[in-house]
Order: C-alpha cells, then sequence, then structure tokens
C-alpha cells in the first residue's frame, strides 16, 4: 500500500504519532491521541496542506512530500460521508470529528482509517487515519521525498511572499 504526507524533512520518518496534531488535536482526534495523518494520493496530500497556508507558494522550505509503502496487509476501515457527523467538514474542527477519531485510535481494531478529505467536495478523495500503536513503524518504508511540491505554473496568479 502506497501512502502519502507532507511534513517537515526532519519528521519525515517519525512515526511516533507525537505531533503536532498530538499536542494541539486535529481533525480525527483530540490533544494527546497519538496520530498519524497520511493522504491516499499525493494530490490530496498537496490540497490537505494548502488548507494551512494562505498560498501554496508559501510552503516553508524545509517541508516535504514523503511517498511511504506500508508492507504486509494492514487492516483499514473506510468511513464514508454517510458514515460522518453533518459538521464533519467544518473549521475549526468540530469536536464531534475530534471525538469519534479518537474513540477510533483508542478502541479501534484496524491499523488504519480512511475517511473523506475536507479538501475535495463530497468525500470523493481519502486521506488515512493511522494508529501509531496498531500500526507497526517498522512496516512503514519511506520511499522517496519530493522537494518541490507545487509545479512553478501553479497559482501563477498569486503573489509569492
Amino acid at each position: 500500500m502506497r501512502l502519502y504526507r507532507i511534513c517537515h524533512v526532519d519528521h519525515l520518518d517519525d512515526y511516533s504519532g507525537l505531533g503536532t496534531s498530538y499536542r494541539d488535536g486535529g481533525r480525527w482526534n483530540e490533544s494527546g491521541a497519538a496520530v498519524l495523518y497520511f493522504a491516499e494520493t499525493a494530490s490530496v496530500a498537496m490540497l490537505e496542506m494548502a488548507n494551512y497556508l494562505p498560498s501554496p507558494r508559501l510552503v516553508p522550505a524545509g517541508y516535504r512530500l514523503g511517498i511511504y509503502d506500508i508492507s504486509g496487509s494492514p487492516s483499514m476501515e473506510r468511513w464514508t460521508v454517510d458514515d460522518l457527523p453533518s459538521d464533519w467538514d467544518r473549521f475549526p474542527y468540530p469536536l464531534t470529528t475530534q471525538r469519534i477519531g479518537s474513540d477510533w485510535l483508542r478502541y479501534g481494531t484496524a491499523s488504519l482509517l480512511a475517511v473523506p478529505s475536507t479538501t475535495v467536495p463530497g468525500g470523493l478523495e481519502n486521506i488515512v487515519v493511522a494508529s501509531p500503536v496498531r500500526l507497526d513503524a517498522a512496516s512503514i518504508r519511506l520511499r522517496a521525498v519530493q522537494e518541490h511540491l507545487y509545479n512553478p505554473r501553479a497559482f501563477g496568479s498569486v503573489a509569492a511572499k
């Protein structure tokens, strides 16, 4: 299985789940719940990154796209838009998604959870929430790293700062 995530180069091979989302909480976890966030495609990872910046041209210099292979056959649960509370795609992150995601991290049995990305309408593409407790770090291999995330022609009407 291949997954993708964008983060600072120093954290590309950190699979502890104790990063910013652990500290501050995220859409699918309350603070204090260890989690890894991936995307099923590189394009969704790029769109997710764009949620946090006023312009994709402002991606911090140390950020990279990590391309990961997950060996074996990790178990994956899939939630669709129909499985989610009505406010699942709101910002700031609603407590409803933080609670159900944290419950899955604590009590679920699968290693991975595919949930709709808020950056793609209608739940057409997914991100993947990983439980670092159930997903063996040895099964994760950083296959490649992409330094340049966006084509310079993309977002050409947005001034670079």
